[in-house]
């Protein structure tokens, strides 16, 4: 399989479970990244998200752990190939287990979240994409005790867990700040991507529609993600 060409790097994914994709594309186009110094990258599978986060922000260190340990080659392999391998760190292990010895300004995730379909048979793809692996109620409790006082923590999943999400994150003592949904076509929403912080904010709205009803990206799309996508949409 040939790289996954960006505009600023590309990624291997012949190891990796779970393949550079939309969800992707898109969460690491809304991260806000300015000032945060140290950033944890949760499920980093090929390392997609973690080189999009440090091409925006031109000093913050990145570590990203990965339970998968092909797919920790393959993110391994894109860091050291990018143009900021100094400020990237590759843990090979399991999230809810691995002791971290410091807390992140930023964190962030594309998790595993289908939690009522039929587990893949590849084992490999069902750690990668089914909740049962990584639990909603978990990330949320362990990725809250990791995050700094001032920091915040952004992930995408399934619009019809908006609640249940939102839930977690207040008893967690995490608020949303940013609110993004995610549309495939005008009024299908598919995916929400939600920012948290410990404090309570003014929550910010906006909605992103991927592909206008002709099947071709919408301006909205292609301007979000123009600083990334390595070829031109249509």
């Amino acid at each position: 399989m040939p790289p996954f060409l960006f505009k600023h790097f590309s990624i291997s994914q012949n190891r990796s479970a779970l393949k550079v994709g939309t969800d992707a594309m898109l969460l690491g186009a809304c991260i806000i990244s300015e000032n945060e110094r140290l950033g944890l990258d949760i499920g980093t599978g090929t390392g997609v998200l973690s080189l999009m986060v440090v091409q925006k922000n031109p000093t913050i260190q990145i570590d990203a752990i990965e339970l998968d340990n092909e797919s920790s080659i393959d993110c391994q392999e894109n860091f050291t190939h990018s143009n900021w391998s100094e400020r990237l760190s590759t843990i090979s292990a399991d999230f809810l287990a691995h002791e971290f010895v410091k807390k992140y300004d930023l964190i962030f995730s594309n998790p595993p979240f289908y939690q009522n379909s039929l587990v893949n048979e590849n084992h490999r793809t069902a750690v990668s994409k089914h909740a049962v692996h990584l639990p909603f109620e978990l990330l949320f409790e362990k990725a809250s005790k990791l995050l700094t006082d001032k920091g915040c923590f952004w992930l995408i999943f399934p619009f019809d867990d908006f609640e249940k999400v939102t839930l977690l994150g207040k008893a967690n003592g995490l608020f949303i700040e940013n609110k993004i949904t995610i549309e495939s076509k005008l009024t299908v929403p598919t995916r929400v991507i939600l920012s948290f912080r410990k404090t309570i904010n003014q929550v910010s709205e906006k909605i992103v529609v991927i592909r206008n009803l002709d099947n071709s990206f919408s301006d909205d799309y292609i301007e979000l993600t123009k600083d990334f996508h390595g070829k031109k949409l249509q």
